[in-house]
């Protein structure tokens, strides 16, 4: 079992619910629950009554969780204690693009202040490849997106949840998302990528009918192309994005949305575990608030600089509906 695994348990105890764990950890609630059926197999027992909704501690159940809130303290305490000093050393560490361009700068800046001796070598790549490179020890961790298989040996600790929005350019009308993404070309993330295929399964749930004219694999290419008027796409919601962005339009969708988590995933036990758990401890108090940030449906926001403020309209990059492509 995993310390993640534990501290999911404990979480589901201290909120009620599986859902509300779920949201307080920054998983899916079908991630939770696959957690929680991993755990009770290892420890062969039946920690949850799951003929009451939602489901409760069984006698049994309360009895691990004296354990498991201690181990949880312990674990902490051991990371406290081994102290700041202790920090250094080398880590390769995989990126996603969009990370590199967002919030990884400032982590890396903040780490650098917090353990001066701590050297970090980032490689990017997608998620599926970096992972892979994780578990055959070529990286020591990677910031991914969320693992949707299990994989044996590596443990994902999450850190942000980002939701989906449909990005526009600024001369577009003031409409809903889903008329929008329906009504003018659209852009794709590729289906590569995790996100991709996020966004691909989002679509076909919602029953959109898109007009695909380019599909990229990057968060920059794709807002680029959106800015100077070539179409619409379906993106993340960056929880810090880069300190200068185009200008466009991010409408929410109607309905719950639907988050991209990014997190951590390394080996349990591994020997630079120290280095990874300063990363994973700079990544949540930089993100810290804004997993939940509210983006109203059907609000319109624009880049988070002085230059990426709302521009005149220009008529002449006026996005243009589908039927004149």
């Amino acid at each position: 079992m995993s310390i993640e695994q534990i501290k999911t348990f404990v979480a589901i105890a201290e909120t009620g619910s599986f859902a509300a764990a779920a949201r307080t950890t920054h998983r899916t609630q079908s991630a939770v629950t696959m957690q929680m059926k991993a755990l009770e197999s290892e420890v062969g027992l039946t920690l949850f009554d799951r003929t009451k909704r939602p489901p409760v501690l069984t006698d049994a159940g309360r009895r691990f969780l004296v354990k498991a809130t201690e181990a949880v303290k312990t674990y902490d305490r051991l990371f406290h204690d081994a102290g700041e000093a202790a920090i250094g050393g080398e880590l390769r560490l995989g990126v996603v693009p969009s990370v590199i361009t967002g919030i990884m700068p400032r982590a890396l800046l903040g780490l650098r202040e917090k353990y001066p001796q701590l050297h970090i070598e980032l490689a990017m790549g997608l998620s599926a490849d970096l992972v892979e490179r994780v578990r055959r020890a070529v990286l020591d961790a990677a910031i991914v997106s969320e693992l949707t298989v299990r994989r044996p040996g590596l443990e994902w600790s999450p850190f942000v949840r980002e939701p989906l929005v449909l990005i526009a350019p600024i001369d577009a009308p003031r409409r809903p998302a889903e008329d929008l993404i329906t009504s003018f070309p659209f852009i794709r993330y590729t289906r590569v990528a995790w996100v991709g295929q996020l966004i691909d399964r989002f679509i076909r749930r919602r029953r959109f009918r898109v007009n695909e004219i380019m599909v990229l694999d990057t968060l920059e290419a794709i807002t680029t192309m959106v800015h100077y008027g070539l179409g619409v796409s379906i993106v993340p919601f960056r929880a810090i994005g880069a300190p200068v962005e185009l200008p466009v339009q991010r409408v929410a969708f109607s309905g719950k949305p639907v988050h991209r988590v990014l997190g951590v995933v390394h080996k349990p036990g591994h020997p630079k575990a120290a280095l990874v758990g300063a990363l994973l401890a700079e990544l949540k108090v930089l993100t810290a608030g804004s997993a939940g940030r509210p983006l109203l449906a059907r609000s319109h926001e624009y880049g988070n600089s002085p230059r990426s403020r709302p521009r005149p309209r220009q008529p002449e990059r006026r996005l243009r509906p589908r039927a004149h492509y």
